[in-house]
């Protein structure tokens, strides 16, 4: 289950987690020391590192299931050592890329080898990598078993037009016939949830979020949920190894979390995920022209954002990720703000921490702060790593796991200013907001990553995470 604590010690070798220590907090600084020492002496082993951040929150590092890191081929628009260094600055300790929006997607594997060897070479922080479900090869098994076989911890696929050239959606009989391959492999497969079934021909004026809200209707997400559901159903009799899940990927549609209860009852292998700016935002919140927050599905009325946080606390939705979608400034046409013509994506990687627990804070104030901490946890940590099959190794603080760490102050605002971005570009709809939790420090595997008084290590030490 998720950890999260103040007041603690986590003695670390080689990368693991050795001991956890839970300390009083009366002691000093000089009695914590003498303390450790002793527990490292009674495990026979030196004490040779020491960072003491007093009464800051020790939680597992943050794991981010959704991720576009956009390399190879569109580094301008991100890039790994732009994402993972957001990402180390942000407590985000382990990232799942997508295969888009990198160039060529990543459906083969030429592609896939060509994005793992560049995740050896630059990541900052631990990457796994998603391989993409596509027409042209949904229906060839040995492709599929091939992207496995390489290390692709799962797929992804889009149910609607994606907008990026090689990456076509899928239709039913695409995902009947992957299905197989996937449940006897136990690898899970992602999929953005809208069928676009319509012409939903915009009208008015396309400066007002209300226009493009009205072209991506709550029926392309029922559409598409209803019919995952009913080939989960349908094929409930196959061969299904522990690890295969079907997962929604950003739900933004809150009348669907009963439909989505009653499959999960029934024992049908279907998670889901929602995003922070489905929960920090909601659509009176989206000025005029103000297309960093256009995204799809779309952020909807604060009724449906209350009740997307009703389904992360009820545990219909599993956990947050941030589908960080990033793209040059120019193409979220900033200064025409057309939502219609801009680049449907959100740029917040770094933020993700202070976001969420921010909106915990907006959407339960009355809560105590020792259970929106293990929330926090759970979504952001020992869920995804459930889902994702790294359950045993990430999303815990505890003897024998990564020590993948972040350290940080809730009651501290985080630097949202244009100054400390590590994003390739400067347009993310979280700069200067006022966001609380401070980031103090971030540990891979043992390894300082990022620290708020030092800054980002040089060290490029995040790992290629492959399916063993």
């Amino acid at each position: 289950m998720a950890q999260v604590f103040a007041y603690l010690s986590v003695l670390v070798e080689n990368g693991f987690v050795v001991k956890v220590v839970q300390l009083r907090d009366s002691l000093e600084v000089s009695e914590r020391v003498q303390l450790l020492k002793r527990e490292a002496a009674a495990l026979h082993r030196d004490l040779k590192n020491i960072y003491d951040y007093g009464h800051a929150v020790v939680s597992p590092g943050l794991v981010d299931m959704h991720v576009h890191m956009d390399e190879p081929g569109r580094e301008h628009w991100e890039g790994i050592a732009a994402a993972t260094s957001a990402a180390a600055a942000g407590g985000l300790t382990t990232l799942f890329d997508m295969p888009l929006n990198s160039n060529p997607p990543t459906t083969d594997l030429q592609s896939l080898k060509k994005k793992q060897a560049l995740v050896k070479r630059k990541a900052k922080v631990d990457v796994a990598i998603w391989a993409g479900l596509v027409p042209e090869n949904a229906h060839d098994p040995a492709s599929l078993q091939g992207l496995l076989d390489q290390g692709a911890l799962g797929f992804k696929s889009f149910m609607s037009p994606a907008g990026i050239d090689g990456f076509s959606n899928v239709n039913r009989t695409h995902i009947e016939a992957a299905l197989p391959v996937l449940k006897r492999n136990g690898a899970p497969y992602l999929v953005h949830a809208e069928i676009v079934d319509d012409d939903t021909q915009p009208q008015g004026d396309p400066r007002k979020y209300q226009t493009y809200l009205a072209t991506r209707p709550k029926s392309f997400e029922a559409n598409a949920v209803a019919l995952l559901i009913d080939v989960l159903r349908k094929s409930k009799d196959q061969a299904m190894k522990p690890g295969f899940w079907l997962h929604i990927v950003h739900l933004a549609n809150a009348d669907l979390l009963q439909d989505i209860k009653q499959a999960q009852d029934e024992g049908l292998p279907l998670s889901v995920e929602t995003g922070p700016h489905y929960i920090g935002f909601n659509d009176q919140d989206i000025s005029d022209g103000n297309s960093l927050l256009k995204c799809a599905p779309p952020i909807r009325d604060r009724a449906n954002q209350e009740g997307l946080f009703q389904g992360l606390n009820d545990g219909i939705i599993g956990g947050l990720a941030s589908d960080h979608s990033p793209s040059p400034c120019a193409d979220k046409l900033l200064d025409e703000g057309n939502f219609l013509k801009a680049w449907g994506g959100i740029s917040g990687l770094q933020y993700m921490l202070p976001a969420t627990w921010t909106a915990i804070k907006k959407l339960d104030p009355n809560a105590d702060t020792d259970s929106s901490l293990l929330r926090l946890a759970s979504w952001w940590s020992w869920q995804p790593s459930q889902t994702t099959g790294l359950k045993s190794s990430k999303g815990q603080i505890a003897k024998g796991f990564h020590a993948d760490l972040v350290v940080w102050d809730p009651e501290s605002l985080a630097d949202t200013s244009l100054g400390s971005m590590q994003h390739k570009n400067p347009c993310s709809p979280y700069t200067s907001l006022p966001l609380y939790g401070k980031v103090l420090a971030t540990f891979v595997e043992g390894q300082m990553v990022f620290d708020s008084q030092l800054g980002l290590s040089s060290n490029t030490c995040g790992k290629l995470i492959s399916r063993q």
